[in-house]
């Protein structure tokens, strides 16, 4: 029997005037690939090719993983399906399967684009090195798609479960409790996706030092994967309709604390005194995109460890990684867009430049959450060294911020797609200048 809600999603992109642009990252990657080569791959000059595959392999893994964690996210959590859907009776399994599908084909260009930085290490001769590394990067696309689910599914149960309420207290901060499970959600998805990914590209590293059974380490993402995925279809069917509940319930929460100022206030909310635009970029940032800013912090914390080091490369590896989490979360505003239609800013009667601006505000002072760990612990360890490293990184984050703001004023919902390879090209020739 066809599955009715693949129709229903297709109509529903075809309303949003969504374009398949997919081919834009991919040429992207083509371009950025011999400029990253002298970066990245700098292996392939001399060093050990087995470790370095098992670093970048696992490296772009990672990022692959973060960029699905937040898709799955958005399918199931505040995606733009449900305005449609949560008015009728829906069939969950069959729904998380046209979801499923539809997100692995609008999503493949990721591992693609891994597969394409890699290709001087083919190039170079070392062909089980660069099919390794592939393999490392695409285990870990599909395990983030059956992970990112089931989590965020579990995510719903935590939100709502009575035995967990005091630990949601605990890590919630200034967040309703029941959003506390979404918000750090994605991050468990990165986590165990993460272990995944690294068993899989130490895997690699041992086989192509002689250990064949390394290489059935590569297996480890798929598995981890398909149990999350064969775990999500149970959980659909029992949580899938009550993030609906839960979802109003914490919009409804927000909304009844308009007049307590205290717990009204949003992330970096005191930056915005006397700028209205501004104020309403933060709110609608912290209330509809808030796993930007959390997301922020946890790319610093990967960033602050990467950092953490006498070694004389240490400030190239934090260009490296922090750079790409900086041009990651300046991507905000083009989700911003979403929730702020052209109708509103012409009734409104807003000046669009102030938007554009407000918004570029909001995308600098979030990946101030991706700089700042990273910069801390390597002034720790290498002391004055970090100033050249810390203005290197604000320059990246002013200029992708500008661009991810430009993008979304000019483009609207489509702005992404100009954005991410705009991005991706920055950051190589940032690097190779730098």
């Amino acid at each position: 029997m066809a599955n009715p809600y693949i129709a229903v999603r297709q109509r529903i992109r075809r309303n949003q005037e969504t374009k398949p642009l997919w081919l834009l990252p991919i040429l992207a990657a083509v371009l950025m690939a011999p400029l990253l080569k002298p970066i990245l791959l700098g292996f392939l000059e001399g060093g050990s090719v087995s470790r370095g595959i098992e670093a970048i392999s696992f490296r772009l893994g990672a990022v692959v993983a973060g960029a699905m964690a937040l898709h799955t996210y958005n399918d199931l959590v505040r995606g733009p399906d449900r305005a449609v859907l949560d008015l009728h009776p829906v069939q969950p399994r069959a729904l998380l399967a046209s979801l499923a599908l539809q997100t692995m084909r609008e999503r493949l260009y990721l591992p693609i684009m891994g597969a394409v930085i890699l290709t001087p290490v083919a190039m170079a001769g070392h062909m089980h090195a660069w099919l390794g590394g592939v393999a490392v990067v695409f285990s870990a696309w599909f395990c983030a798609i059956g992970v990112g689910y089931t989590v965020h599914l579990g995510g719903v149960w935590a939100a709502m479960s009575p035995e967990l309420a005091s630990f949601m207290d605990a890590i919630r901060g200034d967040n309703p409790r029941l959003q506390a499970a979404l918000i750090y959600a994605p991050g468990v998805v990165m986590a165990v996706v993460g272990f995944a990914t690294a068993f899989a590209a130490a895997g690699v590293a041992q086989g192509l030092e002689g250990w064949t059974p390394g290489w059935v380490f590569l297996l480890s993402p798929l598995i981890v994967g398909a149990a999350g995925w064969a775990l999500a279809g149970p959980a659909s069917e029992r949580h899938y309709v009550r993030t609906t509940a839960l979802l109003a319930e914490i919009d409804g929460l927000f909304a009844g604390v308009e007049e307590e100022e205290d717990v009204h206030a949003v992330y970096l909310e005191r930056f915005a005194q006397g700028r209205p635009e501004l104020l309403r970029a933060l709110r609608q940032g912290w209330r509809s995109q808030r796993v930007w800013a959390t997301g922020a912090w946890m790319l610093g914390l990967l960033g602050a460890w990467t950092a953490w080091t006498h070694d004389a490369e240490g400030s190239a590896r934090v260009l490296i990684v922090t750079g790409a989490a900086v041009m990651l979360v300046s991507a905000v505003p083009t989700r911003l867009v979403d929730g702020d239609p052209l109708w509103l800013d012409e009734t409104l009667g807003v000046n669009l430049r102030e938007v554009m601006l407000a918004r570029m505000a909001v995308a600098l002072m979030y990946a101030q959450g991706a700089i700042l760990p990273a910069v801390l612990a390597f002034a720790i360890r290498q002391g004055p060294r970090v100033l050249p490293v810390f203005l290197g990184l604000e320059i990246v984050a002013v200029l992708a911020s500008g661009i991810a703001a430009w993008v979304a004023l000019q483009w609207r919902e489509n702005g992404v797609w100009a954005y991410g390879p705009a991005a991706m090209l920055l950051w190589a020739v940032w690097l190779v200048i730098w």
